[in-house]
């Protein structure tokens, strides 16, 4: 994990990536309210997108993602409250 980055993050609790891959799309900002089940990040693994949905509903307290950025299973993609 990269401490730097969660330590980086706001209020609310990290949604973490499910699989290694690049950051394809970023769909929301900070501050975006969303509902569960959103797509929230697209990522982009063996040629293939995997949708990264929101496990509830509410705020986006910070984004972590940045496009074309790679990552790691469990790296923070964003912050949710």
């Amino acid at each position: 994990s990269t401490a730097g980055e969660v330590a980086a993050s706001g209020d609310g609790d990290p949604v973490c990536a499910p699989l290694s891959g690049n950051v394809w799309k970023v769909l929301v900002d900070t501050g975006d309210q969303v509902e569960e089940g959103d797509v929230v990040v697209i990522l982009e693994a063996m040629k293939m997108e995997t949708e990264v949905r929101a496990p509830r509903a509410g705020t986006v307290t910070g984004v972590s993602a940045k496009e074309g950025v790679s990552v790691k299973v469990g790296d923070t993609l964003y912050n949710l409250a």
